[in-house]
């Protein structure tokens, strides 16, 4: 039986039952063949895929939040290796590595893999030893072994097995490359658990569509790295993964009761976990700016002097779980939601719904922007980009916009509008530039452009522009992040003169909203 990818071109077979050139049997068990595949790349390009999904778990799994590196260990091959392997083992008597006959151990890592659910899975440490055969550095055997305790069984995001083995099989001298069409197979075998009752396999088992999975991913993979694929999008840059993920975890648990009370008409899980997400994402950013205070003595976090400003709320759901946290804040929008009324008293007087214009003569009010507030736009729209230049008109504010629909400053955001204001010449270069290190190369659509503008704008306000991947459920989770000044340049002035200038053009309308709060 046979599988194929059209997309990469990958056909993965079973090989159940055939045990022609299986590894050899160890005390912890008889190899299974399960699958193979055609490996249209080189090892090199196999070793470099595989040490990356060891890290990155979650590639191969949706069960996996991610892994923790405990260790990574190289060891010198030699003809004595076999035996610093087995003492290597000896030592670490919760290693119940198998050893294979004739391969030589040259890498290992520990890691713990971590699950998306922790409330009904554990995590689990796992082995990663990286072997060739003696003489032969094109022969590679990849092995994942879970360490388990007397009595333990592996959990459920983890195959049933006692040991996988990934590996890699140059073509033969009798089976060159060209008839084989590709530079080797790549091959997945498994040692059964003791006393399992999971481990049935035929094609239909879940053991066997996982293992096909697994070797599916390290195969399309390395055949990519190959063809000379590069990833363009790198997550994390402000913020750590590990300490995000560890905190969203919490925040989840605590606040995932809030989509069973959604009152608007909007998608309640896509909200409420995004507005987590967000939420999370800024209690961790201040933590990195601001000194902790004693409200948040426990996570050692930090909070905005001036507190925050959620311009266009919406809900007002981030401002509730901000508020919850122990962070001081304001929501502001042109008009009140229906969930408002039924947020706690703490959260709803809080919650004011009024216009912002930024052309009313005592704009911008130190009654609600105080020193070193900081400034949240979440899909702001016209307010989008207002921020940075509000925040630049702030003794030590600061700001974080998420843009979604484009806006200028008053008007539509159109890249080739010759009445665009501001221009800005340099900048919007440099903005292009930032972004394809960012984010790579890619098609310039609409909303990239206005990505680069806004980022520009940001600059000539007198911000280092500072750019995102959230891990949000949207594909508009890109947040524009300005915390840090650029000393040369004087933001406050160019905000005062793109205001003068907004006024003269009258093109500015203000959304039009009530003047009260709940």
């Amino acid at each position: 039986m046979a599988e194929s990818s059209s997309a990469t071109a990958i056909i993965v077979s079973s090989i159940l039952g055939d045990t022609e050139g299986t590894l050899e049997g160890s005390a912890s068990g008889q190899w299974i063949p399960v699958v193979q595949c055609d490996a249209r790349f080189s090892v090199e390009s196999f070793e470099r895929v595989i040490t990356n999904l060891i890290r990155h778990p979650e590639l191969t799994s949706g069960l996996i939040l991610r892994a923790d590196i405990l260790s990574d260990d190289t060891f010198e091959l030699s003809d004595e290796q076999s035996h610093e392997t087995e003492s290597i083992i000896q030592e670490n008597p919760r290693h119940m590595a198998p050893l294979v006959p004739g391969y030589e151990l040259f890498r290992r890592i520990r890691r713990r893999l971590v699950p998306k659910v922790p409330r009904r899975d554990p995590e689990l440490e796992q082995d990663c030893s990286l072997l060739q055969r003696s003489g032969r550095p094109d022969d590679v055997v990849v092995l994942m072994v879970p360490l388990l305790k007397d009595g333990e069984r592996v959990p459920h995001y983890h195959p049933d097995v006692a040991a996988i083995a990934f590996r890699y099989i140059p073509a033969s001298d009798n089976e060159s490359a060209e008839k084989l069409d590709a530079e080797g197979r790549l091959r997945l075998e498994i040692i059964a658990s003791l006393g399992s009752e999971n481990t049935a396999l035929d094609t239909d088992s879940r053991l066997f569509k996982t293992c096909k999975v697994l070797l599916t991913t390290a195969a399309k993979h390395s055949q990519g790295l190959h063809n000379g694929y590069a990833k363009r999008m790198h997550h994390d840059t402000v913020v750590p993964r590990e300490i995000y993920q560890d905190l969203y975890q919490i925040m989840k648990e605590k606040y995932k009761h809030l989509k069973n009370e959604w009152a608007e008409s909007t998608d309640p899980t896509k909200n409420v976990f995004e507005d987590i997400a967000i939420a999370t994402f800024l209690i961790l950013l201040w933590k990195d700016i601001y000194e902790a205070r004693e409200s948040n003595e426990e996570r050692r976090c930090g909070q905005p002097p001036g507190g925050f400003i959620d311009m266009g709320c919406g809900a007002g759901l981030l401002v509730h779980i901000l508020r919850s946290e122990g962070y001081e804040g304001i929501g502001i929008d042109v008009r009140a939601r229906k969930s408002w009324k039924y947020y706690p008293e703490q959260t709803q007087k809080h919650l004011f719904a009024f216009t912002l214009d930024p052309l009313e003569p005592t704009f911008p009010s130190s009654d609600i922007f105080k020193p070193g507030c900081f400034l949240i736009g979440n899909h702001a729209d016209e307010l989008s980009p207002w921020l940075p230049v509000i925040a630049s008109l702030v003794e030590n504010a600061a700001y974080m916009s998420i843009p979604c629909c484009s806006w200028a400053l008053d008007s539509r955001f159109y890249r080739s509008d010759p009445q665009l204001y501001p221009p800005l010449g340099a900048s919007l270069m440099e903005a292009e530039s930032q972004l394809e290190n960012r984010f790579g190369p890619s098609r310039v659509s609409v909303y990239r452009a206005y990505l680069c503008w806004l980022m520009a704008l940001s600059k000539e306000c007198g911000f280092e522009s500072e750019i995102e991947a959230l891990r949000i459920p949207s594909t508009r989770n890109w947040p524009i992040i300005g915390r840090n000044k650029i000393g040369s340049v004087d933001g406050r002035e160019k905000a005062k003169e793109i205001l003068a200038v907004v006024g003269e053009r009258k093109l500015f309308k203000a959304r039009e909203g009530t003047s009260s709060h709940s």
